[in-house]
């Protein structure tokens, strides 16, 4: 059973010239992302995090976000994602909960990493342009990225906790559950399965990084050298747009979120004939 570090690894030797992930303008072939990951690992050195450190995040569904989950695989570092919505008071709670070294946030989460007393009190990596650093301090993530890339070499076991997902919290507090190498890439394999994907495949990224729907899509993707389409947060007309511009071939996405494609007026004129397999949960 491979640790997810040697996944990732392994696309880009079998497809290096596939297209891995778009975020906009932005189009990464499997070794393109490759490098940027080996380069955030590279970071995370200078960072002084080590194989069994926990990193946060409270960010949506950009390459940012997905670069930091493989380049946390490949360095045998937990990544903790938290909703961008959080508020401070649950940052207070998980970031301790989680035992976390560091924080990467985003415009939309800034306001509550400000007022977060234990956000504040970690090195914090602000990540997209334009957006207000919570502190002149604060390192930009582009910057991280200037580094040299280290050499492409798995840190993590399969007994290694791949991520911490935390709880709902509805009936009390939030709970971080912890998931390790192994269980992860069996279930993204179990998905592949489940799906009856094939190579080549193209997916929607907009369920949350923070949700097993948004992780298992993410790490399907790559399992079959596929491309993850990122979507940051839901909107019909803009995911219609994707479905026939970038010719997606599968969705993975809750039932309301279908219904809400069904029901939009930009559906009846929209080319979606490329999508031949629907998943939901």
């Amino acid at each position: 059973m491979f640790d997810l570090g040697r996944s990732i690894l392994a696309s880009a030797e079998r497809s290096p010239d596939a297209l891995a992930i778009v975020d906009g303008d932005l189009r990464l072939t499997y070794a393109q992302w490759l490098e940027r990951i080996r380069r955030l690992v590279g970071a995370f050195d200078r960072l002084a995090l080590r194989p069994g450190d926990r990193i946060a995040t409270a960010l949506q569904n950009n390459w940012e976000m997905a670069t930091i989950h493989w380049a946390c695989q490949l360095a045998g570092i937990a990544v903790v994602p938290l909703n961008w919505r959080v508020k401070p008071d649950e940052l207070d709670y998980c970031l301790p909960d989680a035992e976390a070294l560091a924080l990467f946030y985003q415009d939309m989460s800034a306001d509550a990493v400000r007022n977060s007393a234990a956000a504040r009190a970690l090195p914090r990596i602000a990540v997209g342009d334009p957006v207000d650093p919570v502190d002149p301090g604060d390192r930009r993530f582009a910057a991280l990225l200037d580094g040299d890339p280290v050499p492409p070499q798995p840190r993590a076991t399969t007994e290694h906790v791949s991520l911490f997902l935390y709880t709902s919290g509805t009936t009390g507090k939030p709970k971080g559950v912890p998931r390790r190498h192994r269980t992860e890439r069996a279930a993204a394999v179990a998905h592949v399965a489940q799906n009856c994907y094939r190579r080549g495949e193209r997916t929607l990224g907009v369920m949350p990084l923070y949700h097993t729907m948004g992780v298992r899509s993410l790490l399907a993707m790559a399992l079959v050298d596929g491309c993850f389409v990122c979507l940051p947060r839901f909107d019909t007309a803009r995911a219609l747009d994707l479905i026939a511009a970038e010719r997606l071939s599968c969705l993975y996405l809750v039932p309301t979120l279908y219904h809400d494609l069904l029901a939009d007026p930009k559906f009846a004129g929209t080319d979606v004939s490329s999508v031949r397999k629907l998943g939901f949960a």
